[in-house]
């Protein structure tokens, strides 16, 4: 029987935001949560016209309606034309605008994308988005930069119909988007609704909800490296609210585990409450450091290097499932064998020049064009010098380990052995190899040694590179 639940259920906006309001935060780092409702049951699609009309949208009115090109179902019934009939059938004048796919079949959530929403979106009219975290972030964040040009109109409605359990993104206000072949997370909105229909979310590819449990278990690594950024002086937030929010994640996706893997409804509803509650973590913070951490920037590699292997994409949390093994193993030998006393502090701070010079190294042979590796060092370059600013903290870190960090990270993180568990027993691949497409060794080593060096955020991998460790 299982026994463990979440703190709080998603689908009760007045208590989270009652919650969030009791909680004393001197800081005022908390941010609202602006959703007005998510609805989360095996009929729960056939709401999308109420919804419409709770958030002021009257028949007869505009509606763009963004989808890709992936068949999806419905049980027996075919999504995609059956949302269609749905919002026809009840008077509104629905466009729909298909994504364009790439020589893969695969959508890129990139700013292109973006502004062909964008375009589409006018007063009154309601962005209807009906796919997974790609299609998610394009359509999201074509609603944000629409009010944010048009700041005197009210807020535009956006609806989320969440197509399948794979990511976090469905609740987040954030979104990933790809600059220069480089995959950066930035501000953006939430959803004014969220439709999470069992019967969908049962009907789309295993593959699918496993990779949403992948997503899920970034949490259990990523708030490890959260917190060493701000031990060591590179973030100047750190919060444990969204810990609070994720409490007894582990607990209830081994619980869980056989009912995912047999796609049951009740195993579907946990997975959604989970990346629900992940998406909303890391938006009341306003960034997306809670689930994201040394998992994601390895798999955001994997994505930027697909190309030049000469391979579509496997799944973003399929991937993240597989990294956060790689790195929870990281932190376990980190955390066995990490002796300050055998520290060189000086060798820890590298000159930019040499840096530099191997980050384009590294990347030269990915992109020949040097803009990837340009866009890498923009943003690395402010790391190192922060890095660099705040080496008092490092030398406290040192002096303080036994006494301070060291249990203190080793309660943020989970073992291997549980991360792997959960895996295991959900059905979700467990090896870069198990991947679809598979993913060579190769491939994986590079992205696990090169992951830290796309972006600003300090994770695990900073410190081992600084250390001279082999990651």
């Amino acid at each position: 029987m299982t026994h463990s639940t979440f703190p709080l259920d998603p689908t009760d906006i007045p208590a989270l935001q009652s919650w969030l309001t009791s909680l004393n935060d001197p800081q005022a780092l908390l941010r609202p949560v602006e959703i007005e409702e998510i609805l989360i049951g095996p009929d729960a699609l056939l709401e999308l016209p109420a919804v419409l009309q709770r958030a002021g949208i009257a028949d007869g009115a505009h509606v763009v309606l963004v989808i890709d090109e992936t068949p999806m179902r419905r049980d027996e019934q075919d999504l995609k034309p059956f949302v269609q009939e749905l919002l026809k059938n009840v008077g509104y004048q629905l466009q729909t605008l298909w994504l364009v796919s790439d020589s893969y079949g695969l959508v890129h959530a990139d700013f292109e994308q973006v502004e062909r929403v964008y375009s589409a979106l006018a007063p009154g009219t309601a962005l209807v988005a009906l796919g997974g975290g790609t299609v998610t972030d394009i359509a999201k964040h074509a609603a944000y930069l629409y009010d944010e040009q048009h700041p005197a109109q009210p807020r535009s409605v956006y609806v989320c119909c969440q197509t399948a359990n794979s990511v976090t993104a469905y609740a987040a206000s954030m979104a990933v988007l790809l600059k220069d072949g480089v995959k950066r997370t930035i501000s953006s909105r939430y959803p004014t609704a969220i439709i999470s229909d069992l019967r969908v979310l049962a009907s789309a590819p295993k593959a699918m909800t496993t990779a949403g449990v992948g997503d899920c278990c970034a949490r259990f690594v990523a708030y490890g490296d959260w917190y060493l950024a701000y031990a060591l002086g590179l973030v100047n937030i750190y919060s444990e609210v969204p810990l609070a929010l994720l409490g007894n994640l582990d607990a209830i996706l081994l619980e869980n585990a056989t009912g995912i893997n047999q796609r049951s409804h009740e195993g579907e509803a946990v997975v959604a409450r989970a990346l629900l509650l992940a998406g909303l973590a890391q938006s009341i913070v306003n960034m997306s450091a809670p689930i994201s951490g040394t998992e994601h920037v390895t798999s955001h590699v994997l994505d930027m290097i697909g190309d030049h292997y000469q391979r579509g994409l496997a799944l973003h949390g399929a991937q993240v499932g597989v990294a956060t093994i790689t790195a929870s193993r990281l932190y376990q030998r980190f955390l066995a064998h990490f002796d300050p006393a055998t520290v060189n502090i000086d060798r820890c701070y590298p000159e930019d020049a040499p840096l530099q010079e191997h980050i384009q190294r590294q990347f030269q042979s990915i992109d020949s064009s040097g803009a990837m590796a340009q866009e890498c060092w923009s943003e690395y370059s402010k790391k190192l010098a922060l890095w660099r600013q705040n080496r008092p903290q490092f030398e406290r870190f040192c002096a303080q380990w036994q006494t301070e960090y060291r249990a203190k990270l080793a309660s943020l993180v989970c073992s291997p052995e549980t991360v792997y568990r959960i895996l295991e027993l959900s059905g979700a691949p467990l090896t870069p190899q198990d991947l679809e497409p598979p993913i060579s060794q190769e491939e994986y080593d590079f992205a696990v040694q090169n992951g830290h060096f796309i972006r600003v955020r300090f994770v695990l991998g900073d410190l081992l590179y600084f250390l001279g460790w082999e990651s």
